[in-house]
């Protein structure tokens, strides 16, 4: 492998520890020189001996340490995001000293005194998204500077990955409506008129609520007959984000359409965890209904990346379904329809 493989965005400088020993070295290899002690001569040798055993040494350690960035799978805006990161010395003869990892400000982010030949460690680092959407994470670097510290070598690590942040999450679970003026439950809302619908009529079977029968039904065919009803859980429910904007140049529109992909993104993620089937439509994009929390990133993922778009825009997607929640930055309102 090249230098670039091994040292990727390779960095050198000084310590002043470093300048201070380079410095001394420099005074003791002119007295040396011009008085010709071999005592002085032998401690010029040991100095430079040891620039270059500090030299070599940092240098193969950097090169063999290998580090590991694994992203959580999900990522909420404002909520902090576990960062793993394990550290590997693949050298079979340098152990490692004095490793430090910072991130793309500076900050020291893992500290790792000492690490033998062929040990792994493992830490966890906590991160934190202000703003939903697509995020640049790293570069951050390993700092090598041991064992003499002399100087501090780096490279890149945990360059070039793009992370998808998710919308923030509302401390209240349940997701804003205003109607007139007030605000209410969308589950109000979609369990109106609507719960308890006939699905099939069929023969009754041991264990059936009696108050489930039909008793029309049983008195035209001469044995018992039972209603299934349809629970509201089962009926999925559609959320329609409208994207447009009054004034997409408004920082107050924006703030609010900001809260509204929030309000959306909180009903979203605990609806799933009730079991609720849930679609998703924002614009022109429309995602079919799922069930489970775990198919949550294809409905998380399109609140993520949306962005406000004119008035003159077309209208969202029309979809057919008996629960749908309408969201629209202009109103700030769901509607049942």
């Amino acid at each position: 492998m090249s230098f670039a493989d091994h040292y990727p965005g390779f960095r050198l400088r000084i310590t002043r520890w470093g300048l201070g020993y380079l410095i001394a070295s420099v005074i003791l290899g002119l007295a040396a020189v011009n008085t010709g002690n071999n005592a002085l001569m032998a401690l010029l040798g040991a100095a430079l001996g040891s620039y270059v055993v500090s030299g070599t040494w940092s240098r193969q350690v950097l090169g063999r340490i290998k580090v590991v960035v694994r992203l959580p799978t999900e990522i909420f805006a404002g909520r902090p995001a576990v960062v793993e990161i394990e550290l590997a010395n693949t050298s079979r003869v340098f152990p490692a000293y004095g490793l430090v990892i910072r991130d793309g400000d500076g900050r020291t982010v893992v500290i790792e005194s000492m690490l033998a030949t062929g040990e792994r460690s493992s830490h966890s680092v906590e991160t934190v998204f202000q703003e939903r959407g697509w995020h640049d994470f790293g570069p951050w670097r390993l700092e090598v500077s041991l064992p003499l510290g002399f100087f501090v070598k780096s490279k890149t690590v945990a360059s070039g990955q793009r992370v998808l942040v998710y919308p923030r999450l509302l401390p209240n679970s349940a997701a804003a409506v205003r109607r007139g003026g007030g605000r209410r439950s969308p589950d109000a809302l979609e369990s109106r008129g609507r719960e308890g619908e006939v699905t099939q009529l069929r023969d009754f079977r041991e264990g059936d609520d009696v108050r489930a029968v039909h008793w029309k039904q049983t008195a035209r065919q001469q044995r018992l007959v039972v209603v299934e009803r349809q629970r509201a859980s089962e009926r999925p429910v559609f959320f329609v984000v409208d994207p447009r904007v009054g004034d997409p140049a408004d920082q107050r529109q924006l703030d609010r359409f900001e809260r509204l992909v929030s309000e959306v993104a909180t009903g979203i993620v605990r609806r799933l965890k009730e079991g609720v089937r849930v679609g998703l439509v924002v614009g022109q994009t429309v995602v079919p209904p799922v069930r489970t929390a775990r198919r949550s990133p294809v409905l998380l993922r399109p609140l993520a990346e949306v962005e406000p778009m004119n008035p003159a825009d077309p209208p969202p997607v029309e979809v057919t379904a008996e629960r749908r929640m309408v969201f629209s930055s202009g109103r700030a309102a769901a509607d049942d329809r």
